[in-house]
């Protein structure tokens, strides 16, 4: 009986024993191979997933710096006399959040909320019956904003130190503005803009005509 016992304990040590040895054993290199590709895979489905929201999460940013900047230059163009005359220092002094650069002034990715300004003739030399603001994205796409108080025209002149908005000649013979004919407010952007573009008084140098658009999702694209 005694033997009977102890063969048993040698079994069950025994079985134990090679349980252990199975779970030491470890994975093959087959197996190690196939969660290789798997994570490969996944990496491959990921990465560009992630590069796009982030890629979208930029932009969002840069156009909410211009929806916010638009809101406070439409307070500031009322409380001039319905006139964006003076808009850029009114805006640094109302919105010290941002930095407001003059037209001739480019942001680029390196100046946190930059936002250049323009304010420019409309219907009639100096009106000023018109703003136009540009915001650089992370991305390196440049954001513009187009406010128009006023219905454009073709100026045969204009004094505000920047070419009109549909607006003067020389600028309708190059080809004009393209998809804002009346009053009101217009997008547009270009990518890969360059750190010396992302400004407002850019649109005025586009030989081709600027385009704009009625909504950031369908921005005109130079």
């Amino acid at each position: 009986m005694f033997q009977s016992v102890l063969r048993c304990l040698r079994a069950r040590q025994a079985a134990e024993l090679d349980g252990m040895g199975e779970a030491e054993a470890g994975f093959t290199l087959i197996e190690l191979m196939v969660v290789l590709l798997i994570i490969a895979i996944l990496l491959a489905i990921a990465i560009p997933t992630f590069l796009g929201v982030t890629s979208s999460a930029n932009d969002r940013a840069a156009q909410s710096n211009l929806t916010n900047g638009l809101t406070e230059a439409t307070a500031q163009y009322q409380n001039a006399g319905q006139s964006y005359l003076g808009i850029s220092s009114l805006l640094s002094a109302s919105a010290p959040e941002f930095t407001w650069n003059l037209s001739s002034t480019a942001c680029t990715t390196l100046t946190p909320n930059c936002i250049s300004v323009a304010p420019v003739d409309v219907a009639s030399n100096t009106d000023q019956q018109g703003l136009i603001i540009a915001a650089m994205s992370k991305t390196g796409t440049c954001w513009w904003v187009a406010q128009l108080q006023a219905t454009p025209a073709v100026l045969s002149a204009d004094t505000s130190g920047y070419q009109g908005f549909e607006t003067t000649a020389t600028a309708t013979a190059a080809g004009g503005e393209t998809g804002a004919t009346s009053a009101g407010t217009y997008y547009a952007s270009k990518a890969n803009a360059g750190s010396s573009n992302c400004k407002a008084s850019y649109v005025s140098t586009d030989a081709a005509g600027w385009k704009w658009g009625s909504s950031f999702s369908s921005a005109g694209v130079d």
